[in-house]
């Protein structure tokens, strides 16, 4: 079980990481929103938001409009929602690698002009 105690947003206002303390290991972890969605999704990893009064709320993913997003389950109590948790300032994830760019090809020393003109 992970307890989330921080958040931080996307620039178009969405979740982008959430992080929490594993109760698995003792250590505070940081996923991306289809990071953690991917784990709730494949059930091994449950996430939950606790408040100060101790009440918790557990992260689901629900979806609109096609959309898939992380919530947490209406319970009427508003201190254990996603949207109270403090900016997340610790470690973030690793940064996706850069996209795969394929190296130009570069034409051997056959051909050429010299290539073609030998082929007709």
């Amino acid at each position: 079980m992970v307890y989330l105690n921080c958040i931080k947003h996307a620039p178009n206002g969405s979740i982008a990481v959430v992080g929490g303390m594993d109760s698995a290991t003792g250590k505070q972890e940081h996923y991306t929103e289809s990071m953690a969605m991917g784990f709730i999704n494949a059930g091994t990893k449950v996430f939950v938001v606790r408040d100060d009064h101790g009440r918790e709320a557990a992260v689901r993913v629900a979806h609109h409009g096609g959309h898939h997003f992380l919530e947490t389950h209406r319970d009427g109590v508003k201190t254990d929602n996603l949207g109270k948790l403090p900016m997340c300032h610790h470690e973030t994830v690793a940064p996706a690698p850069p996209p795969y760019r394929p190296v130009p090809v570069h034409r051997g020393h056959a051909v050429g002009r010299a290539w073609r003109s030998r082929a007709r």
